[in-house]
C-alpha cells in the first residue's frame, strides 16, 4: 500500500460477517435486479457495473438475455468495497489485491485488522508513513522543482504518485526525496552539467536489486516464528541501522572509485609510472 494519510486510519468497527454471508439481509429477497442494489447500497449503477468489469464484484446470475440476478453475498461484498474506499481511501487496485489475499470468507473486520497490521510494518520500516500526504502543488513548493522534473522523477521510479478522490497527492517520503532532488539543482547539478533527471534512475535500479534480497531473508523460516511485535521491532530497528550503514558504505565505495579514477588518469599521463618533478610553487616541471 502506498497511501498512508492518518485519514486512512479510521477506527476498527466490529464486522463479523463473511464476505460470502448474508448480512442485515434476512428479511429480504435472496436475489435482487441491480436497480434494487443500486436503491439498497446507495451506489450507483454505473459504478456497480464498473466494478464487475474490474473484477472487484463477481458477475451476477442471469435471468434471460438482460436480466442479472444478484445475492446477498454480493451486497456484502458490495458493502466492503465501499466502505474501503470510503473510509479507508484504497484505491481500486489495492481492494483488489486485499480481496484477493484475505480470501473471500475474510470478514471487513478482518481486512480493517489485516490494513492497521500493515501501516504498524509500514511505520517500523518508515516511520513518516504516518504523516498524511501532500498535494502535488504542495510537493513542488517544497522542492523547488519545475513541474516537468516532477514528472520526470515519477517517470523514472523515484516517486508514487497516489490518487485519492481524484486528486494527486504525495507521500511525506516522496515529498522529502523531491526536496533532496531540487536542493542537488539548486547546488549546481542540472543538465546542462550531465546531471540529469533520469540519470537517477541508477540508484533506483540498485536499491531494488538489494530490498529484493533484504525481503527475503526476512521471510526465512526462523524469523517467520516470531511473534509480530518481535519482528516490527527487529524490522524496525534493522532498517534503521542499515540506512546508517548504506550511508557509510556507500562514501567508502566512493572514495576508493574516486582515487582509482585519478590514479588511473596519472597513469595515462605518465606511461613510465614515474610522476613529473613538482616546482617550488608546486607545479609540474615542464
Amino acid at each position: 500500500m502506498t497511501t498512508s494519510a492518518n485519514s486512512r486510519r479510521p477506527s476498527l468497527r466490529s464486522s463479523h460477517t463473511p464476505i460470502g454471508a448474508i448480512h442485515a439481509m434476512d428479511k429480504q429477497p435472496t436475489e435482487l435486479t441491480i436497480s434494487e442494489v443500486a436503491e439498497r447500497s446507495g451506489v450507483p449503477i454505473a459504478t456497480i457495473k464498473f466494478y464487475i468489469r474490474e473484477g472487484l464484484l463477481p458477475r451476477p446470475r442471469t435471468a434471460g438475455r438482460t436480466v442479472g440476478r444478484y445475492d446477498a453475498a454480493f451486497m456484502v461484498r458490495l458493502e466492503v468495497i465501499r466502505e474501503l474506499r470510503n473510509r479507508w481511501r484504497l484505491s481500486l487496485r489495492e481492494i483488489a489485491e486485499l480481496l484477493i489475499e484475505a480470501g473471500p470468507l475474510a470478514t471487513l473486520n478482518e481486512i480493517e485488522l489485516r490494513l492497521a497490521a500493515r501501516d504498524r510494518l509500514d511505520e517500523a520500516i518508515d516511520p513518516t508513513n504516518a504523516e498524511p500526504p501532500i498535494s502535488e502543488q504542495r510537493l513542488q513548493e517544497r522542492a523547488g522543482l519545475p513541474m516537468a522534473d516532477i514528472h520526470d522523477l515519477t517517470r523514472y521510479g523515484l516517486l508514487t504518485p497516489i490518487k485519492v478522490d481524484g486528486a494527486t497527492v504525495y507521500a511525506e517520503r516522496d515529498a522529502r526525496i523531491a526536496e533532496v532532488v531540487g536542493a542537488l539543482r539548486s547546488s549546481g547539478y542540472n543538465d546542462h552539467l550531465g546531471f540529469a533527471i533520469g540519470d537517477l534512475q541508477r540508484y533506483v535500479e540498485a536499491l531494488r536489486v538489494l530490498v529484493v534480497r533484504e525481503v527475503e531473508q526476512f521471510d526465512s523460516p526462523a524469523l517467520r516464528g516470531l511473534g509480530r511485535d518481535e519482528m516490527l521491532r527487529l524490522i524496525g530497528q534493522g532498517v534503521a541501522q542499515v540506512d546508517v550503514l548504506l550511508g557509510l558504505l556507500h562514501k567508502k565505495l566512493l572514495l576508493a572509485a574516486v582515487h582509482d579514477r585519478l590514479d588511473a588518469a596519472a597513469s595515462r599521463r605518465h606511461p613510465d609510472g614515474k610522476p613529473a618533478r613538482a616546482t617550488r610553487r608546486g607545479k609540474p616541471a615542464i
